[in-house]
């Protein structure tokens, strides 16, 4: 493959030889390059001539300056070859560019552009990041709005350049993303190389002079992606007006952003670029772009690298803050420049080189080293973000923020933190200096866990298995009565004994469990009833107990009591260490015994003091947390309604200093354990459903490549066998797209075209648009009954995956009746080696081919074979129905036609399946098992039939949800529990079948008159989130989009709540929390829990983040607060590793088709 490369070079001298040298590198070396000298006042085309001269590669045109597009549109006359890459002058490429990206183009034929990944050279050579455009087949939705990549990161068909009229000399700038939104709204396939292979030089030199122009050409190109457009002659039908409009206002308001970082760079006022917008808003505007986008710009405007911005900073956050607050004016997006700000700090800060602490707005950046003493972290008041950069013996280990209160972060909650994120890696390195060989520290992953519990509970000798194993016995152990009234206190580092149970009379007594306190070094993990067995619980199966309901935590709490803070060089065991601790505990006597509380100099009598919260040990309610002392009112209030152990309250007359949360600090009540939740039963199902085939269809279109010259002569041979007589009626099953449908169409006088897949008949009924005597049915073969009778019925391609020979037997008598007398049924089908394994044939792993299929409908007693044609793969038969008068002399003899030899050239990936000497057959028996490892978590505003045309993207009307949930059900879905999920995370095991949470945020009325009868008659649960203050009233948190919608009421809510929803909170007012300060933050959350919980009587575990917007300051409050789950508005399935305070959801909008509601589950 050659490609023709474009250079327009103006004053470009300087770095022309670069750019023909990194051509001249290239691994591939079919190709020209054309440079088009633009009338530059420099030695540019001399340069270029000479470079000519010594590689004929390499030819040269000068033209008068007239821009780069018109430079481009004249290498594209005098290009030889059948794609073009355009490269500017001063840009360059990687050696294997040309190689690997014609490489992708000879795979994928059907391709006409590729791109690359790229990234920006700052001018000492730094790589400023990696840049990936999404791998798209189809990009003109996304280039309808963004210029997604620089120019010479592709490569592209001429036939489409010139079809699309070159470049636009109309345009300044932005020429070259108008030139790809055109070549993308014909319908254009784009691929991807998923590798940085195009670099972007930064030229210093004052963008912002030239943002004016930037703004208009940008509105423009902007514009015209949202209309028509009269230069594109032949567009995609569905482009043909471009993109809706409704989100117009947001895009350019997002593009504005990136402009003013242009002026903001300069130190200059960025506002008078909102006028040109100024009748425009968008409440919806994110706060995540806007930062991204002033992040990049500024230092694109300065040519910093990305080490540098924080130097940036004290010049423009005068300028910078001005111009979000005129922003979140202008876009009635709410606290949409606090929002910015902080995610802007956190950004700088991510690539600031802390090597003293650094202030950044109000966030304060230290590093730390956690194998030094942890001390408090004190800074100046009007910080309140604490942002730490970590490192382990000098080595980068993480970041890390926290709430900054009154000024401090205090070094109990800042070592919980450590190790709640990091305490894996830290008891690696840990390892490393004192157990693992030098060949063991890289199985840290593998061998970590198993080492872990060896040195933790003395066993250095034992297996994984013995841990896990309640009947291992090794050796003698002490046994220790238990009075049924007493409190058992188990300390991992101490030696464990055998409990034998008594009552106060000292004789046995028959209990079910006992509690246990389990502590680690002295300090509280928490309270865990465990089973008792005929009044005797083994030192050994006490030990597994308390290792399977620990969990992880325990871990986390041996490296923050004994790693954290200290150096892992000491070479004193992990267990002496805990033992040592725990030791230290008890002599000194605190009044809170098995808490770090005490010791951490935090308490005083003028402290409120929260104990430990019901829930699982490895969630948040094993995370420290300190409040500020102004919440004191409105968290006893939370603590009093929740039954939290209210621990201590400073006397009357006395003020609160502190508020603290210590889950170390366990009250009477008991915590039962966690693992008993119930797993379902298995429900995996045949794995040929209808969502195998809505999944097939939806991944990509054309999935077996019927266009082939190999299906295509399948299909003439298929209709040469149609009965050259009149057909009224006719019914196609399994139509698929409609390739075959469409050709079938001109035969019969009306047409049924019937699938499975419901993404596969919209396709179908696209393709057959001009015939109005077709019609379209989504129907499932075998769970089915066909609609009537039909003097044709046509069927292939699909009858081996009905399943058994059983099942295919019913399909034929199925077939046959619905047939009229002397009507017809025609089939197409693939031979397969598992029918006659000493011929040629595919080996496609099922249960049999077309031999067997042809011999069950010549069976039936209604029917017999009259034509087939038989090649070496396949065979086409033609079956009638006797007629309803048959004369008993009457012989029907088959029209035979056999082939020898395959009539076409087989497709590349057909050929790799065909076995032409026959050959053992893949093993047919159980089918793939059916399991949840990633859990799609569905995310629903409203369900209702009309509404706001500005909101229609939150609303789902009632037949789109039922379509929905009628695939769900077909497809053999289940609505899980959130505990359910969350067990399968801490036991890394897969729920059985396939898992889903269904959510509803905002607690809208239609949700009692819509949704929620359709779950019910499909068999779903559902959990709403509810805003708190709002119960009963309406959404005022959308006024900017002027639809005021009711909310449910207290009664909606619980008789709901009777019948099974369960209600989550959803904040208070609906304000998106990471806008707020702390008190307010905790006000919300405390608030809305304490509302709902006394309104439902139960307890409130799950949140849904207002807008989906989180941060870490947000996780650490909301656990505190007692919320288990946090569900947020980051879009893909939820997966183990997910912390519980951060689940992924997939947002159901209200434009999805079914194909793309099929999409987002996978």
């Amino acid at each position: 493959m050659n490609v023709s490369v474009i250079i327009p070079a103006y004053n470009a001298v300087e770095t022309l030889e670069e750019t023909i040298k990194s051509l001249q590198a290239q691994t591939l070396p079919h190709w020209e390059a054309i440079i088009i000298d633009d009338g530059s006042q420099d030695e540019t085309a001399a340069l270029a001539t000479q470079l000519a001269l010594e590689d004929n590669r390499l030819r040269v045109i000068t033209q008068a300056n007239s821009g780069v597009s018109a430079a481009r549109n004249r290498g594209i006359e005098e290009a030889h070859f059948d794609w073009l890459l355009f490269l500017d002058a001063d840009d360059w490429i990687a050696p294997e560019y040309l190689e690997k990206m014609t490489g992708a183009l000879t795979t994928d034929p059907s391709l006409d552009i590729i791109h690359c990944g790229w990234t920006f050279v700052a001018p000492d050579g730094t790589l400023m990041g990696e840049k990936y455009t999404p791998d798209l087949i189809d990009l003109f939705p996304l280039l309808s709005y963004s210029s997604t990549f620089i120019i010479h990161s592709c490569i592209v068909r001429k036939a489409l350049v010139i079809a699309a009229g070159g470049f636009d000399r109309s345009l300044a700038v932005c020429e070259d993303w108008d030139f790809w939104q055109r070549i993308a709204r014909t319908g254009s396939r784009f691929g991807a190389v998923k590798e940085i292979l195009a670099f972007y030089r930064m030229r210093p030199k004052s963008l912002s002079r030239n943002a004016q122009q930037f703004l208009t050409d940008a509105m423009k190109v902007l514009n015209q992606g949202h209309s028509a457009d009269a230069r594109v002659l032949n567009p995609a039908p569905r482009y043909a007006q471009g993109q809706p409009q409704a989100k117009l206002p947001l895009f350019k308001l997002s593009w504005i952003s990136w402009l003013a970082g242009l002026f903001i760079g300069q130190q200059e006022d960025a506002r008078p670029l909102l006028s040109i917008v100024k009748d425009d808003n968008a409440p919806d505007l994110g706060p995540d772009v806007i930062a991204k986008n002033i992040f990049e710009s500024v230092l694109l405007q300065n040519c910093s690298r990305l080490d540098q911005w924080y130097i940036l900073w004290p010049k423009i956050e005068k300028v910078l803050l001005n111009f979000l607050d005129a922003l979140e004016s202008q876009s009635q997006a709410f606290k949409l420049a606090s929002q910015t700000r902080k995610i802007l700090e956190i950004l700088i800060l991510e690539k600031t080189p802390i090597l003293e602490p650094v202030q950044i707005g109000t966030t304060y950046g230290i590093n730390l080293e956690i194998t030094e003493p942890i001390a408090d972290i004190l800074t100046s008041e009007n910080c309140d973000r604490l942002y730490c950069s970590l490192t382990l013996e000098g080595k980068k280990l993480g970041n890390l923020e926290l709430p900054i209160i009154e000024g401090q972060v205090s070094s109990w909650v800042l070592k919980d933190a450590i190790a709640d994120q990091f305490a894996w890696p830290i008891l690696g390195k840990f390892f490393e200096h004192t157990v693992y060989t030098p060949e063991q520290v890289q199985e840290h992953d593998s061998l970590g866990w198993t080492v872990f519990l060896q040195q933790l509970w003395g066993k250095q000798n034992w297996t994984a298995d013995n841990f896990y194993d309640p009947n291992f016995t090794e050796g003698e152990t002490t046994v220790k009565t238990l009075n049924n009234a007493a409190q058992l206190v188990i300390e991992v580092s101490q030696e464990l004994f055998d409990i034998s149970v008594l009552n106060s009379f000292r004789t046995p007594v028959n209990i079910p469990e006992i509690d246990v306190l389990l502590t680690v070094g002295g300090v509280a993990i928490s309270n865990i009833s465990l089973p008792v067995s005929e009044n005797l619980m083994t030192a050994q199966a006490l030990r597994v107990a308390l290792t399977l309901e620990s969990g992880f935590e325990l871990c986390r709490v041996c490296v923050r009591e004994a790693l954290v803070g200290q150096s892992l060089k000491d070479s004193t065991p992990l267990r002496l260490r805990l033992a040592k601790l725990a030791q230290n505990q008890v002599s000194q006597g605190y009044i809170y015994p098995q808490s770090s509380l005490s010791s951490s100099e935090l308490w005083s009598r003028q402290s409120v003091i929260l104990g430990r919260q019901l829930g699982t040990i490895n969630s948040s309610v094993s995370r420290r947390v300190i409040f500020p002392k102004t919440l004191a009112p409105e968290l006893i209030r939370m603590a009093q309604v929740s039954q939290i152990p209210l621990m201590q309250i400073p006397p009357v007359g006395e003020s609160v200093t502190q508020i603290i949360y210590a889950p170390d600090v366990i009250g009477n009540t008991q915590f039962l354990s966690s693992t008993a939740v119930n797993i379902i039963a298995n429900r995996a199902k045949n794995f040929y459903t209808r969502e195998h085939f809505e999944s097939l269809f939806s991944s990509k279109a054309d999935p077996w490549k019927y266009t082939s010259s190999y299906e295509q002569v399948k299909y003439e041979q298929t209709l040469s066998l149609v009965p050259k007589k009149p057909i009224k009626k006719a019914l196609e099953l399994a139509c698929a797209e409609g390739h075959f449908t469409v050709q079938l169409a001109p035969l019969v006088d009306d047409l049924l075209a019937a699938d499975i897949s419901q993404v596969a008949l919209d396709r179908t009924a696209e393709r057959c648009a001009s015939f109005e005597h077709i019609h379209y049915q989504q129907m499932d073969l075998i769970k089915d009954p066909l609609p009537g009778q039909f003097d044709l019925i046509v069927c292939s391609e699909v009858l081996y995956y009905v399943g058994s020979l059983e099942s295919l037997q019913t399909v034929a008598q199925k077939i046959a009746d619905a047939l009229e007398p002397g009507g017809y049924f025609l089939t197409a089908h693939a031979h397969q080696i598992i029918d006659e394994p000493d011929k040629p044939g595919f080996d496609w792993g099922l249960p049999f081919g077309a031999k067997t299929i042809g011999e069950t409908f010549a069976s039936i007693p209604s029917l017999y074979l009259a034509k087939a044609i038989q090649t070496p793969l396949y065979r086409v038969q033609l079956f009638r129905r006797y007629p309803s008068i048959r004369l008993p002399w009457q012989q029907f003899k088959p029209e035979m036609t056999i082939l020898e030899k395959q009539p076409t050239d087989l497709p590349p990936q057909v050929e790799a399946r065909v076995k032409w000497q026959g050959g053992e057959p893949s093993q047919w028996g159980q089918l793939e098992t059916i399991v949840t490892a990633k859990l799609p978590i569905l995310m629903y505003h409203r369900v209702a039939p009309s509404g706001s045309e500005k909101m229609a993207t939150y609303r789902v009307t009632p037949e789109a949800f039922e379509e929905q949930l009628r695939y769900l059900k077909d497809a053999s879905f289940y609505s899980v529990s959130w505990e359910q999920w969350q067990l399968a995370q801490w036991q890394r095991r897969p729920l059985p079948g396939r898992g889903v949470i269904i959510t509803f945020d905002d607690g809208y009325l239609d949700f009692f008159e819509y949704a929620w009868p359709l779950l019910k008659k499909y068999g779903f649960s559902a959990t709403v989130f509810l805003v708190a203050d709002l119960i009963g009233q309406s959404n005022r948190w959308d006024q900017a989009f002027g639809e005021e919608i009711p909310l449910m009421g207290w009664s909606e809510i619980q008789q709901l709540q009777a019948e099974g929803v369960e209600f989550g909170s959803h904040s208070a007012t609906h304000q998106p929390l990471t806008a707020l300060t702390h008190d307010e933050l905790i006000r919300e959350l405390a608030r809305s829990r304490t509302i709902l919980e006394r309104g439902l009587k139960t307890y409130i575990r799950t949140i849904a983040y207002p807008w989906g917007y989180f941060n870490p300051i947000v996780e650490h409050f909301t656990g505190g607060c007692g919320y288990t789950f946090g569900v947020t508005c980051r879009s893909r399935l939820s997966q183990f590793n997910d912390r519980l305070l951060a689940l992924p959801r997939i947002e159901v909008k209200g434009n999805y088709t079914l194909q793309e509601f099929v999409n987002c589950l996978k």
